[in-house]
């Protein structure tokens, strides 16, 4: 069972065990960061993701309370009624189990009952098949394409946005 939490800055060590490979990093932040995540990095983030109106860390525990996951929520439109989530990373060992996508479950319940959003948006690299399978299994459906978003070591990735409506909005 997946429980969500607000993000601590001592959840940053083992979410930073978490990014093995450059490459995996880019997909994961589209050079948001700097490779390899520091410790340092993820906190400054959270600093400032922090003193922002509209964004707030999230972290994802196991069942024995241990750190497996780690989200941000941001640009909470509550007028509107949409959130954009973003840096979504599970622990390697959770990874193709179901724990994804019970993550997002979660994630998207937090969004809908408890801050009361209508939509829930996120973008994921087409080149990530895992991450766009995981969310489209949460109930995520694809919206548009952006092509050639990002370049990687001279690969250009398409960007596809992705959305959850509430149940509630839901016809």
């Amino acid at each position: 069972m997946i429980r969500l939490r607000p993000y601590k800055k001592s959840d940053s060590k083992m979410i930073c065990g978490w990014l093995a490979d450059e490459l995996t990093f880019m997909k994961w932040c589209a050079g948001m960061y700097k490779y390899p995540l520091t410790e340092e990095q993820l906190n400054e983030r959270f600093e400032t993701i922090s003193a922002a109106e509209d964004a707030w860390s999230m972290t994802a525990l196991d069942d024995n309370g241990k750190v497996c996951g780690h989200f941000i929520f941001r640009i909470a439109d509550y007028e509107a009624g949409s959130i954009r989530m973003g840096f979504v990373i599970l622990a390697p060992e959770m990874r193709g189990r179901g724990f994804g996508k019970e993550l997002m479950s979660q994630a998207l319940k937090y969004a809908f009952e408890i801050v009361g959003m209508k939509k829930v948006t996120l973008g994921v690299f087409a080149c990530n098949p895992g991450a766009f399978g995981c969310y489209k299994s949460a109930g995520f459906t694809e919206t548009s394409v952006e092509k050639d978003s990002f370049e990687f070591n001279g690969e250009k990735w398409d960007c596809i946005e992705l959305e959850a409506v509430s149940p509630d909005c839901k016809e």
